[in-house]
This record gives structure tokens, sequence and C-alpha cells, in this order.
């Protein structure tokens, strides 16, 4: 009813001065909108989140008002808005002649009140593109970093934190867990940082979140987690094989070939084990002994590929080892 009353005054007065602008009006040909919006899955349903602002086109914004028929933004929400445009003195729409370009949206539909009064309705990116907010961020246990689960989030990325510097590479996991005992072999004070990446556009990214809880390991428990996880490689050592079968100087990091297979040495002398590392934006799985793993892994409840000559996980591809079997773009098997 207020969106009525509105656009009848401005008719009225539009109708009080049609003879003058009959008399010179030109015809709106381009029009483009930019559309700016912050919006949050779970927040309210607010016309003042938008602002919609006129780049091109002689006309203003008199009014517009979202049609999802929401109180709070869902995670799989497409907003849809419908903007009121009023024609500057002297000019007119015409929707059959007029371009519309929508920055920030998408074009949907556009129709005439009158030749003065113009709405337009657009879509924006679905909410899916979009990404929920962490909350809970601690310690399941001594050595497992624990979070709650993000809206819309495909995966995590995470670093451990030790006395506030960063320890290893920047892991990559599905879950919004991970266990860092192969990487707390050192005695200090741990924390990490966290922050999801959208499941449907790998660029949408949030902030990276501290926990702010951090997890002691005194010597005894580090002691006990070499010894669980694997040692230190000692300066001037080869392992995990002891003969290698290229070059090899003490301070060479990287990846190394020996007899039994290849392995990666890291910066802090450590390599991974049991566990997945991201390599140059590639992931790889290392066994028990270091060593990286090729063909089907099986790894909290899915199934992954690597591949056989190279070893990097396969992701959005049908796998070529006669099997038939496809991956998405998380590398996960799609049963």
């Amino acid at each position: 009813m207020r969106k009525t009353i509105a656009l009848l005054v401005s008719v009225l007065a539009i109708a009080g001065t049609c003879p003058i602008q009959s008399q010179a009006a030109a015809n709106i040909s381009a029009i483009t909108l930019e559309i700016d919006s912050e919006l949050a899955i779970g927040a309210d349903c607010r016309e003042d989140d938008f602002e919609i602002t006129v780049k091109k086109g002689k006309c203003t914004v008199e009014d517009m008002q979202i049609l999802n028929e929401l109180d709070r933004w869902e995670g799989d929400t497409i907003p849809k808005l419908s903007i009121y445009l009023h024609a500057e003195d002297g000019n007119y729409f015409s929707v059959k002649r007029t371009d519309i370009t929508i920055k920030g949206g998408t074009y949907v539909s556009a129709r005439l009140d009158n030749p003065y009064i113009l709405e337009v309705t657009v879509t924006l990116p679905s909410m899916a593109e979009t990404l929920g907010e962490f909350s809970e961020l601690g310690w399941e246990s001594a050595t497992v970093a624990a979070w709650s689960e993000v809206e819309n989030a495909g995966y995590y990325e995470i670093r451990l934190l030790r006395d506030g510097k960063g320890v290893g590479d920047t892991q990559k996991v599905q879950e919004p867990r991970f266990d860092f005992g192969s990487q707390m072999r050192k005695e200090g004070t741990y924390g990490y940082r966290v922050r999801a990446v959208n499941k449907r556009v790998e660029e949408t990214k949030s902030q990276w979140m501290e926990s702010p809880r951090t997890s002691y390991i005194d010597q005894g428990a580090a002691e006990r987690l070499r010894e669980q996880y694997g040692s230190l490689i000692p300066e001037g050592a080869t392992e995990p094989g002891q003969v290698t079968i290229q070059n090899y100087s003490p301070d060479q990091y990287g990846w190394i070939q020996d007899r039994t297979g290849w392995w990666y040495r890291n910066g802090d002398n450590s390599y991974t084990v049991n566990n997945w590392q991201l390599i140059d934006n590639k992931w790889y799985y290392f066994n028990s002994a270091g060593y990286m793993v090729t063909g089907w892994i099986d790894w909290n409840g899915n199934s992954y590929y690597c591949d056989p000559i190279n070893g990097d996980m396969q992701v959005s591809k049908m796998i070529d080892d006669g099997s038939g079997k496809r991956v998405d773009s998380t590398g996960a098997w799609i049963q």
C-alpha cells in the first residue's frame, strides 16, 4: 500500500507537468545500475543493506523492494529485488528502446508504470557463493583443533602456530577439525589459524581466524609425539630411506627420491606421515613411513585418487584407471 501510494503521487505529479515535458521529452536510451550489498547468511533481510547507484542514464532511484519472502538470508537464497527508477525532467523511458545494464547483479525484466516510472527486476549472486561465520574455535584434545562448521564451506585452510609463529605448511581439510599431532614435536604453546573456502567459488575465502584458546605441549608430550609420528630428520641424514638415488646435500629440502620412493623434506627438517600436505598448490598423501602414496586412498570416509606418476590428488575428472569413477572438486569419489 505504501509503495502504491508513493507511485500514485509520482504519477500525479508527473501528469501535472506532462504538457511541458512532452514538448522536449527525450528517450533514456541506456541505463547502468550498480548494486553494492553486504549480505550475511542468517542476517535479517533489510532493504538498508543494499546501495543502488545510477552510473548511466538520466534517472534516479526512487525506491526498491526485496522480493524474497524471507525474514533472514538462507544459505542457498538468490536475492531478488525490484528497483523503481524515476526519469529526470524532460526525459522518459521506453522498455523496448532502453538498454539496461546491471553491475553486481543480473537483469531479469523491466516494466513501465508510465513513461516516467520504470520498475527493474534484478537478481544478485546466490548466497551459496558466500560463507557463514566461524564460532567456537578451540581444541578437541591436546593435538586436535576443532571449530563449528561454516555454512557453504567446501573445505578449510589451516596452519599451526607455535609461540605465535607458523609451523609447517598450510593444510587443506574437509572436516571442521584437524589433528596437528605430527607437527607438535617441540615444547611450546600451540594455536592455529583457519579460514573457510567457498564450495562453489574457491576464490571466495573468509578472513583468517585465530583460535582464542591454546594447547601447551611440554617436553614429555613432545617426545611422545615424536615417537608416534616420526622424529625430525637429523642434519645430514637421508631418512625416510637411508640411500638416495639422486644427488643429495644435508641442506636440501623439498622432494627427495630414495630406493623406496619419494618423500618431502620440509624447511624445518620434518616430513609428513599419515596425512596430506599441500605442495606447490597440489595435494599429496604420505604413508606412515613418510613416502608419497599413489592410486586410491581411503581417508576420513572418502576415497581420493593420486596420480600414479606425479602423485598429486586428482580433482573434477573421470579417473583413467578403468574403474569409471569420477572425483569432484574436492578430490572425493562421487558415489
